[in-house]
């Protein structure tokens, strides 16, 4: 089915719980003037102010508490519906483009318990279903051999097609970094699984391991509700109007909303959305309270049905054919041992001067009350949705950039070469770049309390330097 655009559905005030009374900005001081901002000014931090951390935090928490928020499920349906209100709260013009149908997953609710014969119950509260997984409930012993009248422990667990199917299966050697969460992943047969399958923790899968291994029976009792369907993903469009004599194109400031892996996706990416939504309400508290005049091009907050998927197929529909410039946020709310901004990908030409300029706001800002200290950029690395439109055939041809700013990457430590020419890393000159990482990136941990409530000050940091380095960047053009 074809990409098709379809106008906004109001909804209920009471879903309204990611804006609260519009305007609500923190309260600056400034006079109400319109200036075109090409250096640090008084304007600048005036309009930075009006990112607040805080809401920020909170807007994650009310989108993880929908659940993963996968295009076409119904979690993601209800994100769409609060992004609808928050954005339409703002006086935006908000519309919903649909992608192309696809296999989706939805996993509303499951239960997974241990009992050692004669102990205690062993509540598996880390467990998570892998993505696709068919419901079923039951109970069975647990082994380490497949049979179909047991439930079988193992790491990594790869079925053979005409293997036998254990009653159910708990891996623990798909982990994070640290062992700690299960990774949030399809299951190995994807869409045709035949055994439902959980992810446990390293520690809760050594538990279990070692009772066996004493000649402990161990029961296990599961449940779980999913279902498996074709969906199409929707992305919300919110547009605000430029002034008169506006340039043509149209700017877009996106995150995709859901959590591409299936689980909670608090950092990854609900932290992004956060920061879409962030700058669409200081850019218009700025403007209504007369302190910027509105911009010279259609500015559009994006946030995406399904990573990569619903981008492509805004980027190739009539309604993505004039976007000139991208600044997209993934992974933007916490990082596992530093506290800095990246700004990716510094080695293509077409992002050099956006780039330069979000280097620019850094320098000016950096280290003042709602700035980082650290920051860096660094190369491609890929598996975002801006390389969707530095990719497409007319964004190479026309040099037009797409950036991505994030404060952390993927789920363990890494360094990448530093680009020759490029400022790399703020705190230190030497030729590599050091990522921050998340350790809880694709798991069961990535959840507001171990990400972004500790660390929501990164969010406000991607928030206001990508403002201000849109304002510098679509006003010198």
């Amino acid at each position: 089915m074809k990409a098709a655009l379809l106008p906004c559905m109001l909804l209920p005030a009471s879903l309204l719980v990611l804006l609260g009374e519009r305007g609500a900005a923190p309260q600056v001081e400034s006079e109400k003037s319109v200036e075109a901002i090409a250096q640090p000014s008084d304007l600048e931090r005036v309009v930075a102010a009006r990112v607040d951390d805080d809401r920020a935090r909170d807007s994650v928490r009310a989108l993880v508490a929908l659940g993963p928020r996968m295009g076409g499920t119904p979690s993601g349906l209800k994100s769409v519906e609060l992004l609808e209100e928050a954005f339409g709260a703002l006086e935006l013009d908000v519309q919903r483009h649909l992608a192309p149908e696809r296999w989706v997953h939805s996993e509303s609710g499951w239960t997974l318990v241990a009992t050692p014969d004669g102990g205690e119950p062993i509540d598996l509260t880390r467990a998570w279903p892998r993505g696709y997984s068919p419901a079923s409930e039951g109970s069975a012993n647990l082994s380490l051999e497949a049979s179909p009248e047991n439930a079988l422990l193992a790491q990594r667990w790869r079925p053979r097609r005409k293997g036998v199917r254990p009653s159910v299966v708990l891996d623990y050697g798909s982990v994070t970094h640290d062992g700690a969460y299960p990774v949030c992943a399809p299951h190995p047969r994807g869409r045709r699984a035949e055994t439902t399958m959980f992810g446990i923790s390293r520690p809760e899968g050594e538990r279990l391991a070692a009772l066996l291994a004493d000649g402990i029976d161990v029961e296990v009792a599961w449940s779980l509700d999913a279902k498996t369907f074709e969906a199409q993903p929707i992305t919300v469009v919110a547009s605000l109007a430029p002034r008169e004599g506006a340039r043509p194109g149209h700017v877009v400031v996106c995150a995709h909303g859901d959590s591409d892996s299936g689980g909670p996706g608090a950092n990854d990416n609900a932290s992004g959305v956060a920061i879409v939504l962030e700058i669409a309400r200081a850019w218009c508290a700025a403007i209504e309270e007369g302190e910027l005049e509105r911009p010279p091009i259609e500015i559009r907050f994006v946030v995406w049905g399904s990573e990569i998927h619903s981008t492509r197929a805004y980027m190739e529909s009539e309604l993505g054919a004039d976007a000139v410039l991208v600044l997209n946020y993934d992974q933007a709310g916490y990082g596992t041992t530093g506290q800095r901004l990246h700004v990716e990908p510094d080695d293509l030409p077409a992002n050099e001067a956006f780039v330069r300029t979000a280097v620019g706001v850094l320098e000016d800002h950096g280290g003042a009350d709602g700035f980082p200290e650290r920051w860096a950029t660094n190369k491609s690395l890929g598996g975002t949705d801006s390389y969707v439109f530095s990719g497409a055939k007319r964004f190479r041809a026309e040099k037009l950039p797409s950036v991505t700013m994030f404060t952390s990457a993927w789920g363990s430590p890494d360094e990448q070469p530093r680009t020759p020419g490029m400022p790399g890393e703020s705190w230190s000159d030497r030729d590599r770049v050091a990522m921050d990482y998340d350790v809880h990136y694709h798991s069961s941990g990535d959840v507001p309390e171990n990400t972004t409530d500790r660390e929501p000050e990164n969010m406000g940091w991607c928030a206001r330097v990508g403002l201000l380095a849109l304002l510098r960047a679509i006003e010198a053009d």
